[in-house]
């Protein structure tokens, strides 16, 4: 019984310890990536658009293989739903000077944006910047402090996938 007594007061201090903590924890996490990409900026654009259309954001999925893709009926975008991640959409917003922006809200809440910036014609310089806003959510302050470890790798994956995709169509289609 004691132990029992001793164990519970243990596990309360430690729910209180991590809601403390997690109140002072920042708001939001940005994760930025800056590459050179060998194509002309349209063709980059294009391909950024073809990664949306194909649900960009895998990070979003894991591993539920239930996830159900629709396009959005009056944005750019797509809506997905499935058992394990619940539902959710991203819609994607084309802006002057090659700017490409998206929103993604999960259950609901606006939880996260995406800023594709490219500057040049040819090549492009990219610049991606990743942002999760957590508002009052403690869990999700919690999980920002890992944003590189959680969605680093697959975002320099994306990135990895766009440039072999564009810079051997972009050099060869290229007319300086």
């Amino acid at each position: 019984m004691k132990f029992l007594k001793f164990f519970s007061l243990f596990l309360l201090a430690c729910v209180v310890l991590y809601l403390a903590v997690g109140i002072f924890l920042p708001k939001s996490a940005t994760l930025e990536r800056k590459a050179e990409i060998h194509a002309p900026a349209g063709l980059v654009l294009d391909s950024i658009i073809e990664l949306y259309n194909d649900h960009i954001w895998p990070i979003w999925e894991h591993g539920d293989t239930s996830i159900v893709f629709t396009p959005l009926e009056n944005a750019n975008g797509y809506r997905w739903e499935g058992q394990k991640v619940a539902y959710g959409e991203c819609e994607y917003f084309i802006e002057a000077n090659n700017i490409l922006r998206d929103v993604v809200r999960f259950r609901g809440q606006e939880i996260a944006q995406t800023v594709w910036t490219l500057e040049g014609s040819f090549p492009v310089q990219l610049h991606l910047r990743f942002t999760i806003h957590a508002g009052n959510n403690i869990g999700t302050r919690w999980t920002n402090l890992f944003i590189e470890r959680m969605a680093g790798l697959e975002i320099d994956n994306i990135l990895e996938r766009l440039r072999n995709k564009v810079e051997p169509e972009g050099i060869v289609n290229h007319n300086p």
